[in-house]
């Protein structure tokens, strides 16, 4: 089986001949990237937001055989802090958005089964309403080694919003995330993707150490406030296509 190293190699290597590109430069930053996947919802909907719970299984089968690391918020503050920080052979991070109830259901049950784990970005006005996490529910993740982050009160797009509002949203949700969780909050999650300058130096005001975009592409946090991630929808094909296809090709490419 190909190491991660043996198949960046190969994979960059051949598109750098096709494209005319430098191997050499693009080789060494995408090995020092890291993949970041975003998933939504994990259960029976139709709709390309949500993949089955069958899946997410596989994922996670497919990303432990692999030997995957799934990092910590933690772990990514430290190496925010200290980029030349010592970070496991094949690290990745695992996201969610929206705070859905089959997060707990469906999600929760297949992490532990893999001992893997996954930093949750929460829409602070919807915990407790149908079909969203409680809060009760978040701490129990929580405590098991779960991470949590804001998604904003409402979910509505940051650049849209006027700059009081899009202060109250980055500060509010942070708080009441911080208050129920009883320790801080350090991510933000841009909902929709959407945000401008404003945005970016609010929630640096507001304390976040980092942002997490949709701009698709492995991630080398040279802009903390705008992390790349994979996003994965009910349509895609394997995990290892989609990172393929929406991390490693865009990185080399861009």
């Amino acid at each position: 089986m190909l190491t991660r190293r043996q198949f960046l190699i190969g994979a960059a290597s051949t598109i750098a001949v096709i494209s005319g590109i430098s191997f050499t430069s693009e080789y060494k930053k995408i090995v020092k990237s890291i993949p970041v996947l975003l998933y939504h919802r994990v259960g029976s909907e139709l709709d390309d937001y949500t993949i089955s719970p069958t899946r997410f299984h596989e994922d996670m089968k497919t990303l432990s055989r692999k030997g995957y690391t799934c990092l910590s918020l933690q772990q990514v503050r430290q190496h925010l802090q200290d980029l030349s920080s010592p970070l496991p052979d094949k690290p990745i991070i695992l996201t969610l958005d929206d705070g859905y109830l089959d997060n707990y259901t469906n999600v929760f049950p297949i992490l532990q089964q893999y001992s893997m784990k996954a930093s949750f970005y929460i829409i602070t006005g919807l915990v407790g309403k149908v079909d969203r996490l409680t809060a009760s529910q978040i701490r129990e993740m929580a405590a098991a080694g779960m991470d949590f982050g804001s998604h904003t009160i409402t979910h509505r797009f940051l650049a849209s919003l006027t700059p009081t509002e899009m202060k109250t949203e980055l500060t509010k949700s942070k708080f009441d995330l911080e208050q129920l969780l009883g320790t801080s909050v350090d991510f933000i999650s841009y909902p929709g993707g959407s945000y401008n300058s404003d945005t970016l130096k609010f929630a640096k005001e507001a304390g976040y150490c980092g942002g997490l975009s949709t701009h698709y592409g492995l991630e080398m946090f040279n802009n903390p406030f705008e992390i790349k991630r994979i996003p994965v929808f009910h349509y895609d094909r394997s995990i290892s296509y989609v990172m393929l296809r929406k991390g490693f090709l865009p990185s080399l490419l861009h």
